[in-house]
């Protein structure tokens, strides 16, 4: 797999985030996804925004909601937040009718 220099890959997207975990987060007009270091997208899905990977899992967010992806990009869980952010320690801060808690990588809360 050749890598491409971060000049190739703004070639070929309109946005190319660092590479973190092995892929970067990419966009191509309002869609964005992930990419390998040779620029092929990592996963068919498309998402709204997301983030860079931070223990094996990334924000994503699609019509106006928030959750996790895998890095073949599947949900990592079903519950869907009004905001999330990136894992740290096992866990992430999680947002929702405007209270805020932690959730696990399955997406349940801690309390």
């Amino acid at each position: 797999m050749e890598t491409l220099t971060r000049k190739k890959l703004l070639q070929m997207y309109d946005h190319v985030g660092i590479f973190h975990e092995d892929l970067a987060e990419a966009g191509k007009g309002e869609e964005y996804f992930h990419i390998h270091p040779d620029g092929t997208p990592a996963y068919k899905q498309r998402y709204d925004w997301v983030g860079p990977f931070y223990e094996g899992l990334a924000v994503a967010g699609k019509d106006e909601k928030w959750f996790h992806i895998h890095p073949n990009g599947t949900p990592a869980y079903e519950q869907k937040y009004d905001w999330v952010g990136p894992f740290q320690d096992g866990l992430a801060q999680a947002r929702k009718d405007k209270e805020s808690f932690h959730i696990r990588p399955d997406g349940t809360r801690v309390d």
